[in-house]
């Protein structure tokens, strides 16, 4: 199944988008836009920042 773009703005309307590594209520670590995986092969870490584009990259291969 492929998300719509109606789909993605719904999904970037409710996630928000933070460069910046947080913790998110389930005290797991998140990052771009609900990504809560590896980026670039490393695990996400207090401190960590992405740009536009790879919090973009990560949500579409989130949606794969």
């Amino acid at each position: 199944m492929k998300t719509s773009k109606n789909g993605i703005q719904l999904i970037k309307s409710f996630e928000g988008c933070r460069l910046k590594a947080y913790k998110c209520p389930a005290n797991v670590w998140t990052i771009g836009i609900g990504h809560t995986g590896t980026v670039n092969g490393k695990p996400i870490v207090e401190g960590m920042t992405i740009t536009d584009l790879m919090a973009e990259t990560l949500l579409a291969i989130d949606l794969q």
